[in-house]
């Protein structure tokens, strides 16, 4: 979001002098004060945000992609503190890159060319005006570091709140129950419960909630590119294209609105963008075993994918169109050499089993071919290899088992995946004609995901290493 740049301004260097009644007619005019004293120029919806915090004890942001909401918070963040000798700012997020990367970024980006104004000792994730006058970023599993905040006007700014942790939530209640206490909720609507949802479903009467979908921001209402750091109208054409305008993927990223997850979906979006989110251990992850997937195409739209992880962390993944078996097998044996996996599955369905004989005759002796049409190991539970194998990969996204890259293409075919019954109750994953029915992409990325956790059958049962 560009700043004005025919705003007057005092000459820098003096120290400005805030009083009491400068303060109150800040406390009025939000909107005012982020346009004449930070120089920012906000549209209709950053407009009502500021607005509704002013007015509010309670506000709720379900957004799209791109909608510069984050931006206008931390313009929120610096008004709240220039309104009250006595403020307090507690931001959060589910990660700490997202409370240090993200709002904190902007909010850095706000107070730089206006210390005169502000003054105080900013830091990565902190601004401290006075003993008890600052804003903190925390990022924390442990609810009790939100607790105890009771004096002064307080605001709590939540950000990517869809995928903070309940506790979080339980322990910044108890801090509301002070007389100057505010929230501000904010991100994509990618799950279909907690604090987040219920604030525009079943508690919507106690929440101020705004919705701000792609269609509403400047870029699109005009058809053309009026400010650049939003969302445009290209990338809305694309996510069309890559997602499908029915899938959760763009009904969150794009529309701004809640999944429609039904009970057929096999993983929740929440989880799928919980481990994209997730953060690789500080330990030596290179010690840890390679295994590769590999999912084969030949011509058409579909991809051939080679997916690679060390331990639980995707660590590449590489997407290729339009390529005869001889090629994809170069490829494939290229990554062999690149990354030394000790077991490579490749789906041997339709022109995989060639790339397989290939890489043989080449020495490749870790290649194993995978028919995920085949009987599972488990048929009372599951139609065929590829229902068992996918419901391996859905219970380590439940149980935080598995870290991907932030690939909007794998997060969309992740989350587009159906599950249903057969008559004998057995678990059937839709297979890739269904989904191009439904006016889905090949979930080309997503099968090669799987191969590269599948286990190797023992004893009858599966192993999910």
């Amino acid at each position: 979001m560009a700043r004005s740049t025919d705003r007057a301004r005092p000459v820098r260097g003096a120290r400005r002098v805030v009083t009491r009644a400068l303060r109150a007619a800040w406390g009025a005019d939000p909107v005012g004060f982020a346009r004449r004293e930070l120089g920012a120029c906000p549209w209709s919806k950053q407009v009502e945000i500021l607005e509704a915090v002013r007015d509010h004890s309670r506000v709720a942001v379900r957004s799209c992609n791109g909608s510069g909401k984050t931006y206008i918070a931390a313009h929120a963040v610096l008004w709240w503190l220039m309104c009250f000798p006595d403020a307090l700012v507690i931001t959060t997020a589910p990660t700490a890159h997202q409370v240090r990367d993200v709002l904190w970024r902007e909010i850095r980006r706000a107070y730089r060319g206006n210390e005169d104004l502000i003054d105080g000792t900013l830091l990565r994730t902190s601004l401290e005006l006075g003993e008890k006058h600052y804003a903190q970023g925390l990022s924390t599993d442990r609810p009790e570091r939100f607790q105890g905040f009771h004096e002064g006007h307080i605001l709590f700014v939540v950000d990517e709140a869809s995928g903070v942790r309940e506790g979080i939530f339980e322990a910044i209640e108890g801090s509301m129950t002070s007389a100057h206490a505010k929230m501000l909720l904010l991100g994509n609507p990618s799950s279909v419960s907690g604090t987040f949802y219920e604030a525009f479903h079943r508690r919507r009467e106690l929440w101020h909630a705004i919705h701000i979908s792609a269609f509403d921001t400047p870029n699109l209402s005009e058809g053309r590119v009026v400010m650049p750091t939003l969302v445009t109208p290209r990338w809305v054409e694309e996510a069309k294209v890559n997602w499908g305008e029915d899938s959760p993927m763009y009904q969150v990223r794009v529309l701004g609105e809640f999944p429609s997850e039904t009970e057929d979906t096999l993983i929740a979006l929440r989880l799928i963008e919980r481990a994209a989110q997730a953060q690789a251990p500080a330990s030596a992850a290179g010690e840890e075993p390679t295994e590769m997937g590999v999912d084969v195409a030949r011509f058409g739209t579909d991809r051939s994918v080679i997916c690679v992880r060390r331990g639980e962390q995707v660590i590449e993944m590489e997407a290729f169109a339009r390529r005869d078996t001889m090629e994809t097998a170069g490829r494939v044996k290229a990554a062999i050499g690149k990354h030394r996996p000790r077991i490579v599955r490749v789906d041997v369905i339709g022109v995989g089993a060639g790339v397989v004989d290939r890489l043989r005759e080449q020495g490749c002796p870790e290649v194993t071919g995978v028919n995920v049409a085949s009987r599972a190991s488990r048929p009372e539970h599951f139609a065929n290899l590829r229902a068992e194998l996918y419901d391996g990969l859905r219970e380590r996204f439940q149980q935080g088992r598995v870290r991907i890259p932030a690939d909007a293409e794998l997060i969309g075919e992740l989350a587009g995946i159906r599950y249903s019954f057969t008559s004998s109750g057995q678990v059937r994953i839709e297979d890739k004609e269904e989904a191009r029915a439904r006016g889905l992409r090949s979930p080309d990325k997503a099968d090669a995901l799987m191969l590269a956790f599948a286990g190797a059958r023992r004893r009858g049962y599966r192993v999910w290493s």
